[in-house]
């Protein structure tokens, strides 16, 4: 199977919610049985399975294993006959009503299922995500999982009715990437905004990210400028590039008049090399639920860079300290009330062994 992916891209940095990055694994869960996330999952394989191969996830996690089912009731005995600390399976069966049977249904090429003890996930979602295939992405159906992994994207499903939330959701609530609100048939989000950009799963906002630079013909600014354009446009609705009073002017009138109304967030960035790293716009976004302001800092080739996202009404405050002053973003975070985040660089030798005690402090700092 050929790679979709491209090798030459900039390798994706770990954010502060999770010590493992698989940007190419989408993970739903759900904030309780029946909830919807199982739908979910199904239709978002069917609609990237003809341009992607895609391996569908199924995670179950047990606590005992004494006949009691993880579900409730009576069971079906195949979680409480676990006599391993894990195990992983593949399903083949396309005509049953399970759920990885209706994933391979939907077109997923394969569907792998971790069966795991609770105090044992980590080890389990290591050798689960190693038999990916390169090259594939995953969709994966698990709310427990989020605990030690961070993925590409995650989304959480929850019913019209918010009562009787498990804890393993509530525990994980605040990482969600987008909550959806579904009644089993109908789901609270457009499918056309999930998209698949170099193997890694990205979601459209409705937002804008301005650019603060021009293509002047410096050595090096025209690319920077082209590069972190490109790895913004799939994230946003809208993607503007300019000085400072140009971008200010152009970004609060409406595109197309009084019913397309300015964005309520805007991401405000210098030119990077590189682009913006994957993973960092939905780390601000998870951020924002308490502040008006989120402050990004991290190391690029040319030094120590920052971004910004903010609400509309702060936009000219933040172009007007000026994203190439690091310390000046920082204070405007402390002054708002902000919230500030550093990024570190993933360690390059990572091994296996690395990447399951990492799951494991995860899981530990969770409980």
């Amino acid at each position: 199977m050929k790679s979709s992916r491209d090798p030459n891209r900039p390798k994706p940095i770990t954010s502060l919610n999770g010590p493992v990055f698989r940007p190419d694994l989408l993970l739903v869960g759900g904030s309780g049985r029946n909830s919807g996330k199982t739908e979910l999952a199904c239709r978002i394989i069917a609609r990237h399975a003809p341009s992607e191969p895609v391996v569908g996830l199924k995670v179950t996690t047990v606590d005992r294993t004494d006949g009691h089912c993880p579900h409730g009731g009576d069971g079906c005995g195949v979680c409480s006959s676990l006599e391993v600390p894990w195990i992983v399976s593949e399903e083949l069966d396309r005509r049953s009503t399970k759920d990885t049977c209706r994933m391979l249904a939907s077109g997923a090429r394969r569907v792998l299922w971790l069966r795991s003890l609770r105090s044992e996930l980590a080890g389990g979602a290591t050798e689960l995500l190693d038999r990916v295939p390169p090259g594939w992405v995953a969709v994966g159906e698990s709310t427990s999982l989020r605990g030690c992994v961070e993925p590409g994207l995650f989304l959480l499903v929850r019913g019209p009715e918010s009562n009787g939330t498990k804890a393993s959701a509530r525990a994980v609530a605040h990482m969600a990437d987008h909550v959806v609100v579904s009644d089993g048939r109908s789901l609270g989000l457009q499918l056309d905004r999930i998209s698949v950009v170099d193997g890694r799963w990205v979601l459209r906002r409705e937002a804008c990210a301005v650019v603060i630079g021009t293509d002047d013909g410096r050595p090096g600014t025209d690319r920077a400028v082209r590069r972190t354009r490109a790895s913004l446009e799939p994230e946003f609705d809208r993607v503007l590039v300019g000085t400072e009073d140009h971008v200010c002017a152009r970004a609060t009138v409406p595109r197309t008049g009084v019913f397309d109304p300015p964005q309520e967030w805007y991401l405000v960035t210098p030119p990077l090399v590189h682009g913006v790293p994957p993973g960092l716009v939905n780390a601000l976004f998870r951020q924002r639920s308490a502040a008006d302001v989120v402050v990004a800092t991290f190391r690029e080739l040319c030094g120590e860079t920052g971004l910004v996202l903010c609400r509309r009404e702060l936009l000219r405050e933040v172009i007007a300290t000026g994203v190439w002053s690091v310390d000046a973003l920082r204070a405007l975070g402390d002054d708002r009330g902000g919230r500030a985040l550093r990024w570190e660089p993933p360690d390059p030798f990572a091994t296996q062994e690395s990447r399951s005690a990492a799951m494991q402090r995860a899981v530990a700092e969770a409980r």
